[in-house]
């Protein structure tokens, strides 16, 4: 079954429309029926044309989503990756990997974005859309940010980091919604944040596929939390095909984070994933992933998360 979404469109209104015949419509709830699978799509409606959807599902059919965004689109989308498992994307012709821990968790729409997704049958998901729309932005924004005025950028994604996750965690979970709507301002001003100090601290030039296409290799090489050793930044330049400070620069522009932070990243988020299913303790994750002293781990992993590996 394959799925056709205008970014610019109410997306529940459309997922209600196509998948008519194995889902029914409860209010502001889309619940798959049970001979196809089990799950709901929940869409929450904010004033000043700000909207929040909440999918969670596990489908006995393979389903592909093909999505855009058009080019005279006033809408803005951020797709954000709440499970655990990886799901991969092509956008604009480009193979990606949206995933929770990796500095890739959020993929925002711009105008001329364009998606193609299939999830297999039998599989378990969790994704968060908030869809807005330019106007939103301009009550709070001076002048509109350089990463979201061009619409002939390369892929931009975002980091989904600790407390944005909880801001949008607290954001679905809530059942008042007054505290929702708070939840989910909090989100978009720390997102929104994230977005302006990349503006600030980098030239935001256009990529090329071939440069593109360089930096996801180069993003390959430092996704291994487990790594023995990590390529250097000339070795990353070389493989994207690139000088160092372009590399630099261009890596931050497409990943939002520097390529040491983006495997820093990673580790520590694959160290919260065996803390919180207790497969292994922080002293063992330590030395597991090269740090000197438990202390120094404890240490990092307080600053990206706000919490001590004992209190996981």
């Amino acid at each position: 079954m394959q799925l056709q979404i205008d970014v610019s469109q109410n997306i529940l209104d459309q997922f209600a429309t196509q998948l008519k015949n194995i889902t029914e419509l409860e209010g502001n709830v889309l619940k798959v029926k049970a001979a196809f699978g089990d799950g709901k799509f929940t869409f929450y409606d904010f004033p000043n044309q700000l909207e929040l959807y909440h999918l969670e599902s596990y489908a006995k059919l393979e389903m592909s989503i093909r999505s855009q965004n058009p080019a005279d689109s006033e809408w803005l989308l951020y797709n954000i990756n709440l499970s655990n498992q990886i799901v991969e994307k092509t956008v604009n012709d480009q193979e990606i990997n949206i995933q929770k821990y990796l500095p890739s968790g959020i993929l925002i729409y711009t105008p001329k974005t364009q998606v193609f997704s299939t999830s297999p049958a039998h599989t378990r998901f969790e994704v968060a859309l908030v869809r807005f729309h330019r106007s939103f932005l301009a009550q709070y924004l001076v002048k509109e940010l350089p990463v979201l005025a061009d619409t002939d950028r390369a892929v931009l994604y975002e980091d989904l980091d600790y407390y944005l996750e909880k801001s949008l965690r607290n954001a679905l979970q809530s059942v008042n919604k007054m505290n929702a709507h708070a939840h989910l301002l909090s989100f978009m001003g720390s997102v929104i944040e994230k977005l302006q100090q990349r503006s600030s601290e980098d030239a935001f030039e256009d990529l090329h596929p071939e440069d593109l296409k360089g930096l996801f290799m180069a993003a390959a090489h430092l996704r291994n939390p487990l790594a023995s050793t990590v390529p250097s930044l000339t070795e990353l330049a070389e493989t994207a095909r690139m000088g160092i400070t372009k590399f630099k620069t261009t890596f931050k522009q497409v990943f939002g984070t520097p390529p040491i932070q983006y495997h820093r990243k990673i580790k520590l988020e694959y160290a919260r994933q065996e803390l919180t299913t207790q497969r292994k303790t922080a002293t063992e994750l330590s030395y597991e992933l090269g740090y000197s002293h438990p202390s120094k781990f404890t240490t990092a992993y307080k600053k990206q998360f706000g919490v001590v590996p004992s209190q996981e």
